[in-house]
């Protein structure tokens, strides 16, 4: 398989402690032949120095795949999400039902001790390329917002902005066309229904500049550096300004093999996200563990005691 370019001239120490804060294990859709098994995947997480998983759903169907696996695996949890492409390519009538039937799920509070937060939710302009497309995005990330954030539980966000590539050639001069139209959008909303910064994650930050990892960070928000940031210097200059203890880690796995292409990804692999951070940020990778470990497990309330 090909490599990518980018790759951080450093390899991950042994045995470092991490959490994965966002994968979907077990999953339906993978993108690229899976060399194990869901149970090899999680069982060598643990024995590489993992000590914790958490897993995030899409829409209804893999909120009960996902919390069925789950429930029969320790050291696991998982949040409940309702992804932008959900929203975009799901027809009306399903999701409508599914929707409903979700949002009944995660506010029933016979419900809450089963799942970490709320996520992933947010905007997909890339997905979404149609002004309405992204208009029924917005509705539905606000609705979601505005039902749950008496729940008190975090949230996890999926936010990408358009590129050149994503233009609404019907509206070319749309504001939501701007390369970080969905930052903005995000923030707005969140300070509008008065969200705490700490109570949000920004799932895969991918920038779309250096500034903008800046900014979100000094507002108190938690980022989530991806184990593809290994593999990818872009990817890892958005946070390189980051404080670590605003930074969390994941693999959003089975996709963004740190250092392949067209490979399936594994939640053991987060600690290349931290061996990137530690690149990045000029730490020795232990000193980064340690402080992203600990973020993790006060963001989601995991391991305590």
């Amino acid at each position: 398989m090909k490599k990518k370019r980018g790759i951080v001239p450093i390899e991950p120490e042994s045995f470092l402690q991490f959490i994965d804060c966002h994968c979907h294990i077990p999953w339906n859709q993978n993108p690229a032949r899976m060399d194990e098994t869901y149970e090899n995947q999680y069982d060598l997480f643990f024995k590489e120095g993992g000590k914790y998983i958490i897993s995030s759903s899409v829409d209804w169907e893999s909120l009960q795949f996902i919390r069925d696996f789950v429930e029969s695996h320790e050291h696991m949890g998982f949040t409940s999400g309702w992804a932008p492409q959900t929203v975009t390519f799901t027809n009306k009538k399903k999701h409508d039902e599914d929707f409903s039937q979700w949002m009944d799920y995660i506010k029933n509070p016979h419900n809450y001790s089963n799942y970490l937060g709320i996520g992933e939710i947010g905007l997909d302009f890339h997905h979404a390329k149609k002004l309405d497309k992204r208009n029924h995005q917005i509705e539905i990330f606000k609705k979601i917002i505005q039902e749950t954030k008496t729940l008190n539980k975090p949230y996890i966000l999926h936010v990408r902005n358009p590129t050149q590539n994503d233009v609404d050639t019907d509206n070319p001069n749309h504001e939501f066309n701007d390369f970080d139209s969905v930052n903005k959008i995000i923030l707005k909303i969140l300070e509008e229904e008065e969200i705490e910064p700490s109570r949000v994650m920004w799932h895969c930050f991918s920038g779309p500049t250096k500034e903008w990892g800046n900014k979100i960070a000094s507002q108190g928000f938690i980022i989530s550096v991806i184990s593809s940031a290994y593999g990818n210097k872009k990817m890892r200059n958005f946070s390189s300004e980051v404080p670590i203890s605003n930074i969390v880690t994941e693999t959003d796995a089975p996709y963004q093999h740190p250092y392949q292409y067209g490979v399936s990804n594994t939640p053991r692999n987060v600690k290349y996200a931290i061996t990137a951070l530690a690149f990045s940020h000029l730490m020795e990778q232990q000193e980064v563990a340690k402080i992203v470990f600990d973020n993790a497990k006060n963001f989601f309330k995991i391991m305590q005691g």
